[in-house]
């Protein structure tokens, strides 16, 4: 893996540049810490809009600076998504990373695999210690994913959850008043849409192969069919047949016309945009930007999760977190801060517009989450949310190809077409080709 990472060197030198001066700034050990500040360089992900998120994290770290008595002081550095990977890639294998950062889902445990991540389960202790009710925050499953060999490499910030979005008016124009709780319902409900709705308005849309958005409902209905692309263990299983019923449902929706007859080539924004418009009446994703189409926004609803014929219902939700870089010189002063953000990082939302859920379940009444609809009944779904490596319960490293090459969502589109589709060969084809990918993680 060392290798296929250190591969995209070659891609970052220009976006690395502009970041190297800051983290070189980081302070020169535990001599004369009382009189020299411990410096740290933190960089973050831009999680909302540019301007007001970053200013609220800027804000937070100041407030830091400001009140902490250990003598810390703390840089922060935002950084956009454009190359971000290049751009961590380029600082870790170059000495100069920095001592904490957020970043994508799989960071932390690809850096930890490295050798360079530093674990945080001394701010766990801590906390524990003070009998702090933060650990009280989060569920098991989410708080235990980022680990690695035993010990937690990143710890969550928020969550980036995906679910249906739904019209209630159209649910209404159905005659649909119990929403559905199994696929077999749901099919139901579709074909009472599709008869009581215009021809040109779908059941449902959702991200097809078009990019890697499919990713994402492919993963989601499997799920609900208690079953993953993998196992437990993080072997490759698209050979159970739980999945072959899930792409049986896929192939359902299709040839019953509840989705476009494009779909298998739709992206995020395809889709999104069917339902802005008023052309489908569900969304499958995260939550749908329609604040600016008052109609839809004023008469949308999360649905709740259903369950497929083997499994049980249940959504499930990307989890973003906070780590630490094991070259940092001062571990100490990454677990003071560390500890600090997390417990202070409501601001985010406040007054950063973070659009995400946060991972601390006593944020989720404040009025930033409890007066906007959509994050509020998300909230209370979040408990019963799996994570993206289900039914594994901590991230595996070839996730990352399950990830970034969404082969699986090779199964969802190879099922949505005329005719009856060749299961058994469907699944070998996304079979071989993750056992293929596999072998890069062998030692």
């Amino acid at each position: 893996m060392k290798k296929n990472l250190k591969k995209a060197l070659l891609f970052a030198l220009p976006v690395f540049l502009a970041m190297t001066l800051a983290a070189c700034n980081k302070g020169g050990g535990s001599a004369g810490r009382t009189q020299t500040p411990r410096e740290l360089v933190f960089w973050d992900m831009i999680r909302g809009p540019a301007d007001t998120y970053s200013a609220a994290a800027e804000k937070l770290t100041a407030q830091y600076n400001a009140e902490n008595k250990d003598n810390i002081r703390v840089t922060i550095s935002p950084l956009p998504w454009d190359n971000y990977y290049q751009v961590f890639l380029t600082a870790v294998t170059s000495g100069v990373a920095p001592d904490i950062s957020t970043g994508a889902f799989m960071q932390s445990v690809q850096y930890a695999e490295m050798g360079e991540g530093l674990p945080l389960d001394p701010v766990i202790d801590m906390w524990k210690k003070e009998n702090n009710p933060i650990l009280r925050e989060y569920s098991d499953a989410i708080f235990d994913l980022l680990m690695y060999e035993g010990k937690h490499y990143g710890l969550p910030v928020n969550l980036d959850t995906r679910q249906i979005t739904y019209r209630t008016d159209y649910f209404n124009q159905a005659g649909i008043s119990k929403l559905p709780a199994t696929w077999d319902e749901f099919e139901e409900a579709c074909a009472k849409l599709k008869a009581a709705l215009p021809a040109d308005v779908y059941p449902i849309v959702f991200p097809g192969g078009g990019d890697y958005s499919g990713i994402h409902p492919t993963l989601s209905f499997l799920f609900q069919n208690g079953v993953g692309p993998t196992d437990a263990e993080g072997n490759p299983d698209f050979l159970n047949p739980k999945v072959t019923e899930t792409l049986q449902f896929f192939h359902r929706l299709y040839v019953k016309g509840y989705v476009p007859e494009g779909l298998p080539a739709y992206v995020s924004s395809d889709a999104q945009r069917m339902y802005q418009s008023g052309k489908a009446a569900m969304f499958f994703q995260n939550v749908p930007q329609i604040t600016d189409f008052p109609e839809v926004n004023n008469n949308s609803a999360i649905m709740p999760p259903m369950a497929g014929p083997s499994g049980i219902a249940q959504y499930y939700t990307w989890v973003n977190a906070i780590q630490a870089y094991s070259q940092t010189e001062d571990p100490d002063a990454c677990y003071l801060f560390v500890k600090w953000w997390l417990e202070n990082t409501l601001l985010l939302w406040t007054e950063g517009g973070m659009t995400t859920i946060p991972a601390r379940s006593s944020y989720w009444s404040d009025s930033v989450i409890a007066d906007n609809w959509a994050r509020n009944q998300i909230s209370k779904l979040v408990n019963s949310m799996t994570t993206p490596v289900y039914p594994s319960p901590t991230v595996y490293l070839p996730f990352s190809v399950i990830e970034g090459e969404g082969i699986p969502t090779i199964g969802m589109v190879k099922s949505m077409i005329r005719g009856e589709p060749d299961y058994a060969a469907i699944q070998k084809e996304v079979q071989e080709a993750m056992l293929t990918a596999w072998k890069q993680f062998e030692n």
